[in-house]
């Protein structure tokens, strides 16, 4: 007899990860401190950068980061928006020592 299973697990994938305010404070000089996306996103118009915050165009779907926010590109692209409590419990980092432990697990 079938025996569904009714629990799964995500499959661990790298995202990248820039905090708002790293982006609000960062001036043209400093850019190359970003992840090289951020730049692009700017200058093709995809993020409107403000002292309040960062506005991430994700297709039609606009994205309103504020300072503590973090900003998330996965690997296929696409942005999301997540407040630091979100954050936390959504991710872990991406160290050899953590991969390690999830792989050992």
């Amino acid at each position: 007899m079938f025996n569904p299973m009714r629990e799964y697990l995500t499959i661990p994938s790298r995202v990248d990860v820039v905090r708002a305010q790293e982006i609000t404070s960062a001036s043209e000089s400093n850019w190359e401190l970003l992840p090289k996306w951020v730049g692009d996103c700017y200058e093709s118009g995809q993020m409107v950068v403000a002292e309040t915050g960062v506005t991430i165009f994700n297709g039609a779907k606009a994205l309103r980061a504020r300072p503590d926010d973090f900003i998330v590109r996965d690997q296929a692209g696409s942005f999301s928006v997540y407040d630091a409590a979100s954050f936390e419990q959504t991710f872990i980092a991406a160290h050899p020592a953590e991969i390690y432990k999830l792989h050992a697990a």
